[in-house]
């Protein structure tokens, strides 16, 4: 009884050494592996910035001067965005004068604009629409509200109310717009379809004065507000 017990005891300890043995060894390192996921707003203009309307006939100053396609901007986002235009002034600036008689302050609004792309926002260019001057767009420090027009989405972050991520190259019936101006002096140059009278601003004077003169557009691109 005493042999096999030893025995037994034998083959226990000779399979915990085994088990030893047969142990597989191991260690580790680790990586932390981070990600900056950054947001992207980019607004290109593939056109030339100087757009000229140049009235040297009666027929262009009673039908008006078109220009399709004056303006063509192009967005990349990775993100929901805006996109809307106002007038950096609320008047055209006169460079030179060509006449001593006529008003020479001639309201932003004269200035006409239609977009290919379509925007929900109450106020828009959908179709040909006066430009809204600096006080009119009620843009305050780069920053819009209700009233400012919009090219692509609205004031507010409501659904519908902005426009989705994507690229231009991968999404050009949303992300490239095709800017139309249009400017109607008329006969006298009292500007007809102004939303704003040429002697809105007190001078009693109601035609535009002949002269060279220039307006700066803003299009401005911001995150979804």
């Amino acid at each position: 009884m005493k042999k096999a017990l030893f025995i037994f005891a034998a083959v226990l300890m000779l399979g915990t050494i085994a088990q030893k043995s047969y142990a597989q060894l191991s260690d580790e390192e680790y990586n932390y592996v981070t990600m900056d996921l950054r947001g992207i707003l980019n607004l290109t203009m593939t056109t030339n910035p100087q757009v000229d309307f140049t009235f040297k006939t009666i027929q262009e100053y009673n039908q008006g001067i078109t220009r399709f396609n004056a303006t063509q901007l192009e967005v990349d986002a990775t993100l929901a965005w805006d996109l809307f235009v106002y007038a950096s002034t609320d008047n055209w600036t006169q460079v030179e004068s060509y006449s001593t008689n006529g008003n020479a302050y001639l309201p932003a609004e004269i200035l006409e604009l239609k977009s290919s792309v379509t925007s929900a926002a109450p106020v828009n260019i959908n179709s040909f629409s006066s430009l809204l001057g600096l006080t009119n767009s009620t843009v305050n420090n780069g920053h819009p509200s209700a009233a400012t027009q919009f090219l692509a989405g609205a004031f507010g972050t409501g659904a519908g109310e902005q426009f989705a991520p994507g690229t231009a190259a991968h999404n050009p019936t949303t992300h490239k717009f095709r800017i139309d101006m249009r400017l109607k002096p008329g006969i006298p140059a009292i500007f007809p379809n102004s939303t704003v009278l040429l002697s809105a601003n007190g001078n009693g004077i109601d035609y535009a004065q002949a002269g060279y003169y220039y307006l700066e557009v803003v299009y401005s691109l911001v995150e979804d507000l």
